[in-house]
Protein backbone atom coordinates (compact mmCIF):
# COMPACT_ATOMS: atom_id res chain seq x y z
CA UNK A 1 0.00 0.00 0.00
CA UNK A 2 1.46 3.35 -0.99
CA UNK A 3 1.39 6.40 1.22
CA UNK A 4 -0.45 9.28 -0.43
CA UNK A 5 -0.31 11.67 2.46
CA UNK A 6 -3.20 10.28 4.48
CA UNK A 7 -1.06 8.05 6.63
CA UNK A 8 -2.26 4.63 5.49
CA UNK A 9 1.28 3.36 5.07
CA UNK A 10 2.19 0.37 7.18
CA UNK A 11 4.48 1.00 10.12
CA UNK A 12 5.63 -1.14 12.96
CA UNK A 13 3.35 -0.21 15.80
CA UNK A 14 4.42 -2.58 18.53
CA UNK A 15 7.46 -3.80 20.30
CA UNK A 16 8.36 -5.52 23.54
CA UNK A 17 8.44 -3.49 26.71
CA UNK A 18 11.22 -5.37 28.47
CA UNK A 19 10.07 -4.32 31.91
CA UNK A 20 6.64 -5.86 31.40
CA UNK A 21 7.47 -8.66 28.97
CA UNK A 22 10.37 -11.00 29.53
CA UNK A 23 12.38 -10.97 32.72
CA UNK A 24 15.97 -12.13 32.54
CA UNK A 25 15.50 -14.46 35.49
CA UNK A 26 12.38 -16.17 34.15
CA UNK A 27 12.43 -19.93 33.72
CA UNK A 28 9.65 -22.43 33.14
CA UNK A 29 9.86 -23.29 36.83
CA UNK A 30 8.58 -19.77 37.59
CA UNK A 31 5.24 -20.86 36.13
CA UNK A 32 4.96 -23.78 38.58
CA UNK A 33 4.44 -26.13 35.69
CA UNK A 34 1.38 -24.25 34.44
CA UNK A 35 2.73 -22.42 31.40
CA UNK A 36 -0.77 -21.31 30.38
CA UNK A 37 -1.00 -19.24 33.58
CA UNK A 38 2.27 -17.45 32.96
CA UNK A 39 2.07 -13.82 31.83
CA UNK A 40 5.61 -13.36 30.55
CA UNK A 41 4.54 -11.75 27.27
CA UNK A 42 1.09 -10.28 26.82
CA UNK A 43 -0.56 -8.82 23.74
CA UNK A 44 -0.30 -5.23 24.97
CA UNK A 45 0.93 -3.09 22.07
CA UNK A 46 2.67 0.10 23.06
CA UNK A 47 1.96 3.33 21.18
CA UNK A 48 4.33 6.10 20.32
CA UNK A 49 4.16 9.50 18.71
CA UNK A 50 4.87 7.76 15.40
CA UNK A 51 1.67 5.77 15.78
CA UNK A 52 -0.40 8.85 16.42
CA UNK A 53 1.26 10.57 13.48
CA UNK A 54 0.24 7.81 11.10
CA UNK A 55 -3.16 9.43 10.75
CA UNK A 56 -5.18 6.24 10.35
CA UNK A 57 -7.95 7.73 12.47
CA UNK A 58 -8.49 10.48 9.91
CA UNK A 59 -8.18 8.33 6.83
CA UNK A 60 -10.07 5.25 7.99
CA UNK A 61 -8.73 3.00 5.24
CA UNK A 62 -9.10 -0.63 6.11
CA UNK A 63 -11.23 -0.02 9.22
CA UNK A 64 -14.53 -1.05 7.68
CA UNK A 65 -12.92 -3.87 5.76
CA UNK A 66 -11.11 -5.19 8.82
CA UNK A 67 -14.31 -5.11 10.85
CA UNK A 68 -16.18 -7.03 8.18
CA UNK A 69 -13.30 -9.47 7.99
CA UNK A 70 -13.49 -10.15 11.72
CA UNK A 71 -17.26 -10.47 11.66
CA UNK A 72 -17.18 -12.88 8.74
CA UNK A 73 -14.56 -15.17 10.31
CA UNK A 74 -15.97 -18.35 11.77
CA UNK A 75 -15.02 -19.39 15.28
CA UNK A 76 -12.96 -22.20 13.80
CA UNK A 77 -11.22 -20.03 11.22
CA UNK A 78 -7.49 -20.13 10.88
CA UNK A 79 -7.17 -16.52 11.90
CA UNK A 80 -3.88 -15.94 10.11
CA UNK A 81 -4.59 -15.38 6.46
CA UNK A 82 -5.03 -19.10 6.01
CA UNK A 83 -1.26 -19.42 6.07
CA UNK A 84 -1.71 -21.87 8.90
CA UNK A 85 -4.38 -24.42 9.80
CA UNK A 86 -7.33 -24.61 12.15
CA UNK A 87 -6.82 -23.65 15.76
CA UNK A 88 -6.06 -27.18 16.94
CA UNK A 89 -4.32 -28.33 20.07
CA UNK A 90 -1.34 -30.52 19.26
CA UNK A 91 0.48 -32.76 21.72
CA UNK A 92 3.86 -31.58 22.95
CA UNK A 93 6.39 -33.78 21.14
CA UNK A 94 9.40 -32.37 22.98
CA UNK A 95 11.93 -34.96 24.07
CA UNK A 96 14.00 -32.45 26.05
CA UNK A 97 12.76 -30.22 28.89
CA UNK A 98 13.52 -26.52 28.96
CA UNK A 99 16.70 -25.88 30.96
CA UNK A 100 16.35 -24.41 34.44
CA UNK A 101 19.43 -22.25 33.85
CA UNK A 102 18.89 -20.89 30.37
CA UNK A 103 21.52 -19.39 28.11
CA UNK A 104 21.00 -16.12 26.27
CA UNK A 105 23.75 -15.82 23.67
CA UNK A 106 25.16 -17.88 20.79
CA UNK A 107 28.18 -17.64 18.53
CA UNK A 108 28.31 -17.83 14.73
CA UNK A 109 29.51 -21.42 14.87
CA UNK A 110 26.42 -22.55 16.74
CA UNK A 111 24.06 -20.79 14.31
CA UNK A 112 25.83 -22.43 11.38
CA UNK A 113 25.49 -25.91 12.93
CA UNK A 114 21.84 -25.27 13.79
CA UNK A 115 21.05 -24.18 10.22
CA UNK A 116 22.89 -27.16 8.74
CA UNK A 117 20.87 -29.50 10.95
CA UNK A 118 17.62 -27.73 10.00
CA UNK A 119 18.30 -28.10 6.28
CA UNK A 120 19.12 -31.80 6.70
CA UNK A 121 15.68 -32.23 8.25
CA UNK A 122 13.99 -30.55 5.25
CA UNK A 123 13.84 -26.84 6.12
CA UNK A 124 14.27 -24.59 3.08
CA UNK A 125 14.70 -21.17 4.69
CA UNK A 126 15.50 -19.87 8.17
CA UNK A 127 14.88 -16.34 9.43
CA UNK A 128 15.26 -14.48 12.69
CA UNK A 129 13.22 -11.71 14.22
CA UNK A 130 12.00 -10.28 17.52
CA UNK A 131 8.58 -10.82 19.03
CA UNK A 132 5.89 -8.29 18.03
CA UNK A 133 2.57 -8.26 19.95
CA UNK A 134 0.68 -7.61 16.69
CA UNK A 135 1.42 -11.14 15.46
CA UNK A 136 -0.45 -12.78 18.35
CA UNK A 137 -3.80 -14.41 17.60
CA UNK A 138 -6.72 -14.16 20.07
CA UNK A 139 -5.51 -14.33 23.69
CA UNK A 140 -2.54 -16.60 23.10
CA UNK A 141 0.76 -15.87 24.83
CA UNK A 142 4.40 -16.03 23.83
CA UNK A 143 7.01 -16.50 26.53
CA UNK A 144 10.34 -15.65 24.88
CA UNK A 145 11.37 -12.48 23.03
CA UNK A 146 13.16 -13.82 19.94
CA UNK A 147 11.88 -15.99 17.08
CA UNK A 148 13.47 -18.44 14.69
CA UNK A 149 11.18 -18.78 11.66
CA UNK A 150 11.26 -21.94 9.54
CA UNK A 151 9.81 -22.69 6.11
CA UNK A 152 9.37 -26.02 4.35
CA UNK A 153 8.44 -26.56 0.68
CA UNK A 154 4.87 -27.62 0.10
CA UNK A 155 4.45 -31.11 -1.38
CA UNK A 156 3.48 -30.74 -5.04
CA UNK A 157 0.78 -33.38 -4.53
CA UNK A 158 -1.17 -30.75 -2.61
CA UNK A 159 -0.94 -28.34 -5.55
CA UNK A 160 -1.92 -30.93 -8.15
CA UNK A 161 -4.87 -32.39 -6.21
CA UNK A 162 -8.27 -30.59 -6.44
CA UNK A 163 -9.76 -29.36 -3.16
CA UNK A 164 -11.29 -32.16 -1.14
CA UNK A 165 -10.50 -34.88 1.37
CA UNK A 166 -7.45 -36.17 -0.51
CA UNK A 167 -5.91 -32.73 -0.87
CA UNK A 168 -6.59 -32.00 2.77
CA UNK A 169 -4.96 -35.26 3.84
CA UNK A 170 -1.80 -34.20 1.99
CA UNK A 171 -2.10 -30.77 3.57
CA UNK A 172 -2.44 -32.20 7.07
CA UNK A 173 0.54 -34.47 6.48
CA UNK A 174 2.69 -31.49 5.50
CA UNK A 175 1.73 -29.56 8.63
CA UNK A 176 2.42 -32.57 10.81
CA UNK A 177 5.80 -33.17 9.14
CA UNK A 178 6.90 -29.58 9.71
CA UNK A 179 5.58 -29.77 13.27
CA UNK A 180 7.78 -32.78 14.03
CA UNK A 181 10.81 -31.10 12.45
CA UNK A 182 10.17 -27.99 14.53
CA UNK A 183 10.10 -30.03 17.75
CA UNK A 184 13.39 -31.70 16.81
CA UNK A 185 15.01 -28.32 16.27
CA UNK A 186 13.55 -27.07 19.53
CA UNK A 187 15.04 -30.07 21.33
CA UNK A 188 18.40 -29.27 19.73
CA UNK A 189 18.28 -25.77 21.20
CA UNK A 190 17.20 -27.03 24.61
CA UNK A 191 20.01 -29.57 24.68
CA UNK A 192 22.42 -26.67 24.29
CA UNK A 193 20.86 -24.64 27.11
CA UNK A 194 18.32 -22.40 25.37
CA UNK A 195 14.66 -22.30 26.37
CA UNK A 196 12.07 -22.56 23.61
CA UNK A 197 8.37 -22.37 22.82
CA UNK A 198 6.94 -23.91 19.65
CA UNK A 199 4.63 -22.14 17.23
CA UNK A 200 3.22 -25.25 15.53
CA UNK A 201 2.45 -24.68 11.82
CA UNK A 202 -1.11 -25.95 12.32
CA UNK A 203 -1.90 -24.18 15.57
CA UNK A 204 -3.05 -20.56 15.76
CA UNK A 205 -0.55 -19.13 18.22
CA UNK A 206 0.81 -16.37 15.97
CA UNK A 207 0.38 -15.12 12.43
CA UNK A 208 3.25 -17.06 10.87
CA UNK A 209 3.13 -15.22 7.54
CA UNK A 210 3.60 -11.89 9.29
CA UNK A 211 6.37 -13.37 11.40
CA UNK A 212 8.15 -14.58 8.26
CA UNK A 213 7.82 -11.14 6.68
CA UNK A 214 9.24 -9.49 9.81
CA UNK A 215 12.15 -11.90 9.59
CA UNK A 216 12.76 -10.55 6.04
CA UNK A 217 12.31 -14.02 4.54
CA UNK A 218 9.87 -12.75 1.94
CA UNK A 219 6.75 -10.64 1.66
CA UNK A 220 3.05 -11.31 2.07
CA UNK A 221 1.29 -11.26 -1.30
CA UNK A 222 -2.28 -10.37 -2.23
CA UNK A 223 -3.32 -13.90 -1.26
CA UNK A 224 -2.21 -13.33 2.32
CA UNK A 225 0.53 -15.93 1.90
CA UNK A 226 4.22 -15.38 2.47
CA UNK A 227 6.19 -15.37 -0.81
CA UNK A 228 9.86 -16.39 -0.53
CA UNK A 229 12.67 -16.77 -3.08
CA UNK A 230 13.04 -20.54 -2.69
CA UNK A 231 9.38 -21.60 -2.57
CA UNK A 232 7.25 -18.70 -3.74
CA UNK A 233 3.93 -19.06 -1.87
CA UNK A 234 4.08 -22.89 -1.87
CA UNK A 235 5.38 -23.41 1.63
CA UNK A 236 4.54 -24.18 5.23
CA UNK A 237 5.76 -22.03 8.12
CA UNK A 238 6.55 -22.68 11.78
CA UNK A 239 8.55 -20.86 14.44
CA UNK A 240 10.50 -21.37 17.62
CA UNK A 241 10.44 -18.62 20.24
CA UNK A 242 13.62 -18.62 22.28
CA UNK A 243 15.74 -16.84 24.86
CA UNK A 244 18.65 -16.27 22.45
CA UNK A 245 19.31 -12.53 22.43
CA UNK A 246 21.85 -12.20 19.63
CA UNK A 247 20.21 -13.98 16.73
CA UNK A 248 21.41 -12.67 13.32
CA UNK A 249 18.49 -10.37 12.62
CA UNK A 250 18.09 -8.89 9.15
CA UNK A 251 17.21 -5.23 9.47
CA UNK A 252 16.03 -4.54 5.90
CA UNK A 253 13.62 -6.64 3.85
CA UNK A 254 14.96 -7.02 0.27
CA UNK A 255 11.63 -8.40 -0.95
CA UNK A 256 9.44 -5.27 -0.66
CA UNK A 257 9.22 -5.03 -4.47
CA UNK A 258 6.84 -8.01 -4.34
CA UNK A 259 4.11 -5.69 -3.12
CA UNK A 260 4.24 -3.61 -6.30
CA UNK A 261 4.27 -6.69 -8.50
CA UNK A 262 1.31 -8.28 -6.70
CA UNK A 263 -0.61 -5.02 -6.93
CA UNK A 264 -0.37 -5.24 -10.74
CA UNK A 265 -0.94 -8.99 -10.99
CA UNK A 266 -4.05 -10.08 -9.09
CA UNK A 267 -4.11 -13.62 -10.49
CA UNK A 268 -4.71 -15.14 -7.05
CA UNK A 269 -7.88 -13.04 -6.68
CA UNK A 270 -9.30 -14.34 -9.96
CA UNK A 271 -8.23 -17.91 -9.18
CA UNK A 272 -10.12 -18.20 -5.88
CA UNK A 273 -13.29 -20.28 -6.51
CA UNK A 274 -14.84 -19.19 -3.22
CA UNK A 275 -14.35 -15.43 -3.79
CA UNK A 276 -12.45 -15.27 -0.50
CA UNK A 277 -10.17 -12.51 -1.81
CA UNK A 278 -11.98 -9.21 -2.25
CA UNK A 279 -10.38 -6.26 -4.01
CA UNK A 280 -11.35 -2.80 -2.81
CA UNK A 281 -10.31 0.71 -3.80
CA UNK A 282 -9.32 3.16 -1.08
CA UNK A 283 -7.88 6.66 -1.07
CA UNK A 284 -4.46 5.01 -0.86
CA UNK A 285 -4.97 2.64 -3.78
CA UNK A 286 -6.03 -0.96 -4.12
CA UNK A 287 -6.46 -3.14 -1.04
CA UNK A 288 -7.16 -6.87 -0.97
CA UNK A 289 -9.18 -8.32 1.90
CA UNK A 290 -9.29 -12.00 2.84
CA UNK A 291 -12.70 -13.26 3.94
CA UNK A 292 -11.46 -16.03 6.19
CA UNK A 293 -14.58 -18.17 6.51
CA UNK A 294 -14.84 -18.36 2.72
CA UNK A 295 -11.29 -19.64 2.29
CA UNK A 296 -11.15 -23.45 2.06
CA UNK A 297 -7.38 -23.72 2.04
CA UNK A 298 -7.32 -24.90 5.65
CA UNK A 299 -10.34 -27.20 5.41
CA UNK A 300 -10.17 -28.77 1.94
CA UNK A 301 -6.55 -28.24 0.92
CA UNK A 302 -7.43 -25.67 -1.75
CA UNK A 303 -4.34 -24.19 -3.43
CA UNK A 304 -5.75 -22.43 -6.50
CA UNK A 305 -4.31 -19.08 -5.39
CA UNK A 306 -0.89 -20.74 -5.22
CA UNK A 307 -1.31 -22.68 -8.46
CA UNK A 308 -2.01 -19.51 -10.46
CA UNK A 309 0.63 -17.38 -8.74
CA UNK A 310 3.50 -16.43 -11.11
CA UNK A 311 5.91 -16.86 -8.20
CA UNK A 312 4.97 -20.54 -8.23
CA UNK A 313 4.63 -21.10 -11.98
CA UNK A 314 7.62 -18.97 -13.10
CA UNK A 315 9.76 -18.71 -10.00
CA UNK A 316 10.99 -15.83 -7.87
CA UNK A 317 14.13 -15.05 -9.89
CA UNK A 318 12.24 -14.94 -13.21
CA UNK A 319 9.62 -12.57 -11.79
CA UNK A 320 12.30 -10.36 -10.21
CA UNK A 321 14.08 -9.97 -13.55
CA UNK A 322 10.82 -9.04 -15.31
CA UNK A 323 9.94 -6.60 -12.55
CA UNK A 324 13.33 -4.90 -12.65
CA UNK A 325 13.12 -4.51 -16.45
CA UNK A 326 9.67 -2.95 -16.17
CA UNK A 327 10.82 -0.54 -13.47
CA UNK A 328 13.84 0.43 -15.57
CA UNK A 329 11.62 1.13 -18.59
CA UNK A 330 9.24 3.26 -16.54
CA UNK A 331 12.14 5.24 -15.09
CA UNK A 332 13.58 5.77 -18.55
CA UNK A 333 10.21 6.96 -19.83
CA UNK A 334 9.78 9.36 -16.91
CA UNK A 335 13.27 10.74 -17.42
CA UNK A 336 12.50 11.48 -21.08
CA UNK A 337 9.26 13.23 -20.15
CA UNK A 338 10.97 15.35 -17.49
CA UNK A 339 14.02 16.20 -19.61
Amino acid sequence: MKDKGCGCEEILKSWINKDDAVEESHTDSDCDGEVSDCTCVEKIPEKSDADNASGNEECGCGVEENNSLENSSSEEGCGSGCACGWDKEYPDLSQVENPLQMKHRVDDGFIKKFEEYARKLGISSIGYTSFHPEILLSDKKVYYPQAIVLTMPMDRKIIKTPPGEEAQSYNDAAYEKLGKITYKLSDYLREHGYSTQIAHPYEALVDLSKLGEKASMGLIGESGLLITPKCGPALKISAIFTTIENLPLREENPHTWIRDYCNRCGKCIKACPEKALIEKETCCGKEVILIQNQCIGCSLGCTYCIEDCPFDTKGYDHIKIRHDKLVAKLEEKNNKVNS
